[in-house]
């Protein structure tokens, strides 16, 4: 196992992490340039676990489909109009 300076790993995390910043994603690459890890934002780490659980879960994924085919044919409410079609309901006050 190889050791890294203290001072040099701060500063190679330090300009990943700015990296980050600036794309949102960075990859640690070891010298044979396979990923050796991803660092990415908490929001974006969560984004991406959102879509795997969609995407392995059947009546999610179809669901998640109606909709979009719901949408192409122009079968859905603006905010305004649920809002109207949910105090028509009861389910908002007036």
């Amino acid at each position: 196992m190889t050791t890294i300076p203290v001072a040099d790993a701060r500063s190679h995390l330090s300009k990943l992490i700015d990296e980050a910043t600036a794309r949102r994603i960075s990859a640690l690459r070891s010298p044979q340039r396979t990923a050796a890890a991803v660092l990415l934002s908490a929001d974006d780490f969560d984004t991406l676990q959102d879509t795997i659980a969609v995407l392995s879960d059947p009546t999610l994924l179809s669901a998640h489909r109606e909709g979009q085919d719901a949408i192409k044919a122009g079968d859905y409410l603006d905010a305004d109009q649920l809002a109207h079609a949910m105090r028509e309901a009861g389910r908002l006050p007036q």
